[in-house]
């Protein structure tokens, strides 16, 4: 348990370089194809790129809407501490409030990687694998692109 844990944070870690990299070759007109693909809305994107069948449909969405039930909370508390973050950098925090921040930024990282976990376990049982991995990167990829846009907040 604490293997897949560790790769999944070490690859949530990791998407951050990645995009950084790739903003030379493309990587912003990627990001901006990825926004304007969830224009209409994170469902209907998430239903086009997963061509479930009726079967799949059934089984995928309320496990899709736990997850982003749970997601939103996290997004709640990633918004609460880049916003105590951005204070820090004026330098309004004290010591403890800073090593606070610090703790709740790498405890949201923690959280979502074991939401990301708790919901591939229960996709790939309801659904075919390869599909439950699919769901997986898309909700990578999308949150990679959401720290880029809170990282771009951080002074």
């Amino acid at each position: 348990m604490i293997r897949p844990m560790f790769v999944l944070l070490l690859a949530l870690g990791l998407t951050g370089p990645a995009l950084a990299q790739d903003a030379g070759d493309g990587g912003q007109a990627r990001m901006s194809e990825l926004r304007a693909a969830l224009a209409p809305g994170k469902q209907v994107f998430i239903a086009r790129q997963m061509a479930l069948n009726p079967a799949e449909e059934a089984a995928f969405w309320p496990i899709y809407d736990g997850h982003q039930t749970e997601l939103a909370e996290l997004a709640t508390r990633r918004r609460q501490n880049v916003a105590g973050m951005v204070r820090a950098a004026a330098g309004s925090v004290d010591e403890d409030a800073a090593d606070d921040l610090a703790s709740e930024a790498l405890a949201i990282e923690a959280d979502e990687a074991r939401l990301l976990e708790r919901t591939h376990n229960r996709m790939s049982r309801a659904i075919p694998v390869d599909k439950a991995l699919k769901y997986l990167r898309l909700e990578i990829k999308l949150a990679a692109m959401a720290r880029y846009e809170a990282a771009s907040a951080l002074p």
